[in-house]
């Protein structure tokens, strides 16, 4: 992965109004911390860093002040409403130490079970690596266009780059190709004719003869 510079700022303008001033004005709050030393707070242009996460851009080399230092792009928080950026968290690293990245796993190819009733389940589409911060690939491609209904891609059978270890469990499923399940729709109620339903009630309500099953007593008339 390519280093790439970035100039920063110490930042002094640590509460929430402060911080607010600096968004308004085009700078982003982010905070260095790592390596055993002291969490550093400051600012870097928001535009830049979207420019760099659009590029998949995640080891700099930030400018703080005259001094160069490696660090990892972590993690950015991300407005809901907006999706501006709100806050970068950097990690301190060495670049000749390897670290471990989160690295997303690229579906290439139509899979067999597709045609044939199947749907593509992405169960962990994101692993875990370790590598050096220069060789962290942008993503893992695997070919998927021979999965058949029931077949289960695993961690362990992706091929990982020349210097790439996975940390992730090997037997951690990636994705794997599901049957749809076939639905029974319950049959609709059949609908009685309105006039058809009248009808029946009247002719069910017929009053029975008076006396027909009444059980004769010993002050009936014979």
């Amino acid at each position: 992965m390519q280093v790439v510079r970035m100039k920063a700022e110490r930042r002094s303008a640590l509460g929430r109004n402060r911080v607010a001033v600096l968004r308004k004005e085009g700078w982003l709050p982010a905070v260095v911390y790592g390596e055993g030393q002291e969490p550093i707070s400051i600012s870097i242009s928001e535009w830049e860093l979207e420019q760099h996460v659009k590029a998949h851009h995640r080891v700099f080399q930030l400018e703080i002040g005259g001094v160069s230092q490696a660090a990892f792009l972590q993690a950015v928080s991300w407005e809901n409403t907006t999706d501006h950026p709100v806050h970068v968290d950097f990690k301190r690293i060495d670049l000749t130490k390897p670290i471990e990245a989160d690295i997303e796993v690229v579906l290439a190819g139509h899979a067999i079970g597709l045609t044939k009733g199947g749907t593509m389940v992405k169960d962990h589409i994101v692993i875990k690596v370790r590598c050096l911060p220069t060789e962290i690939p942008d993503s893992i491609e695997h070919d998927v266009a021979k999965l058949e209904i029931d077949d289960i891609v695993l961690a362990s059978q992706l091929v990982l780059p020349t210097g790439v270890s996975l940390v992730t469990p090997g037997t951690t499923a990636v994705c794997h190709v599901a049957k749809l399940a076939a639905q029974e729709v319950p049959a609709a109620p059949v609908a009685v004719p309105v006039a058809e339903a009248a009808a029946g009630e009247k002719a069910g309500d017929k009053p029975a003869d008076k006396g027909a099953d009444k059980p004769a007593g010993k002050g009936d008339k014979k």
